[in-house]
């Protein structure tokens, strides 16, 4: 439960702790942008990096990770 609040405040980190190293790589690039972005746009981009985050990270807890599965 602390990994989604973790993925709510910092999403790449709560991406990464799961071990979904290419996930974490695009919620990265997305949070950044979205920091960077000033007003409503950066919102909306956080927005989508949080939103995110929770699916990557509900997913890995229900399905583990297979062996080369570095799939987007």
């Amino acid at each position: 439960m602390l990994l989604y609040l973790l993925g709510a405040l910092i999403p790449p980190l709560g991406i990464l702790l799961y071990g979904r190293i290419m996930h974490a790589a695009f919620n990265a690039l997305l949070w950044t942008y979205a920091i960077m972005t000033p007003g409503v746009l950066g919102l909306i981009f956080w927005l989508g990096a949080v939103m995110h985050a929770t699916y990557v990270i509900h997913d890995a807890r229900t399905r583990p990770l297979k062996n080369n599965d570095f799939s987007l």
